[in-house]
């Protein structure tokens, strides 16, 4: 709302200031008369120039025609007048362009005659329209104040303290309980490592697995349980254990037979193959004294002793 004032207060002091201009005759020349009277005829204009010659008509009164020169042409125009100004002054005067009857020539019949400058009219207008701009301006102000006088309101308002914002001490801090003692009748006893009943027996079964290529290269593992599990670290306990991410965690075993003193091995990877001598298997393989085996990137050789 507030904005819709402004833009009215503004539009009314633009047209106020501005229509006594827009009021005003065009200004013409009397060059421009003479040369094309029939583009004339009838129509209002304004001429600025010095009065030639005065004739009363009749005789002794101040009715008659006087002539008119401006700075467009050496040829002055006729003007009839009802109040006959001196010879030698300037005047703007404003009139009707009408046809001569004696010579059908174009001449002026005077409506209005002001000294150049600004008339009395222009005059008052303006200090009308000055006097509508600072009203107008008032009642903005007015309007602007008292739109600022209950924000200004809600304002204390809300500064206010209110009575369950005063000043509160601070409460004691809570200290928790002590602690119980604890009870031994509920206190939970680790059980200690079972003791091995008998001392195990180491068995050598001569012969050796030894990393040739990968991440544990030079690594010895010597052979001695029927059943010897390898792969990567992980849920299943590994008899071997390779550091080789591309080994998987149940890779293969290598078995033995007492019998016979031979060893054999079986792929137990669903993802990484095992290889024999590059070739790949799938079921139990027997191995001998220089056979590579090889997982992932890892390549072992069994080594006999």
């Amino acid at each position: 709302m507030l904005k819709r004032g402004c833009a009215l207060i503004i539009a009314i002091a633009a047209l106020s200031l501005f229509a006594p201009a827009a009021a005003s005759a065009q200004q013409a020349w009397i060059t421009d008369i003479l040369a094309n009277p029939s583009r004339n005829w009838n129509k209002t204009v304004t001429l600025t120039g010095q009065v030639q010659t005065v004739e009363a008509n009749p005789a002794g009164t101040t009715r008659g025609t006087y002539t008119l020169l401006d700075d467009s042409c050496p040829t002055p125009i006729t003007v009839r007048s009802n109040d006959l100004p001196p010879a030698g002054k300037t005047f703007v005067v404003t009139g009707i362009v009408i046809q001569d009857p004696a010579s059908t020539a174009p001449i002026l019949k005077e409506v209005s005659r002001t000294t150049p400058g600004m008339s009395s009219t222009m005059l008052y207008l303006l200090i009308g329209a000055g006097v509508l701009f600072l009203a107008l301006l008032a009642v903005f102000i007015i309007l602007l104040t008292r739109t600022k006088q209950p924000a200004a309101a809600a304002g204390a308002e809300a500064a206010r303290p209110r009575a369950q914002d005063a000043y509160q001490p601070p409460s004691r801090p809570v200290m928790p309980p002590p602690a119980a003692a604890p009870d031994p009748a509920r206190t939970m006893k680790i059980p200690a490592a079972p003791v091995p009943d008998k001392t195990q027996v180491f068995l050598s079964l001569g012969a050796d697995l030894v990393v040739e290529k990968g991440p544990d290269k030079g690594r010895e593992f010597p052979l001695h349980k029927y059943v010897t599990m390898i792969g990567r670290s992980g849920a299943r306990q590994n008899d071997i254990e390779l550091t080789d991410d591309t080994v998987s965690k149940d890779q293969a075993s290598v078995y033995y037979d007492g019998a016979g003193k031979t060893f054999s091995i079986t792929n137990e990877s669903g993802t990484n193959p095992t290889k024999i001598n590059g070739q790949p298997i799938s079921g139990p393989t027997l191995i001998e004294n220089g056979t590579l085996i090889e997982m992932g990137r890892t390549v072992l050789r069994l080594k006999k002793n």
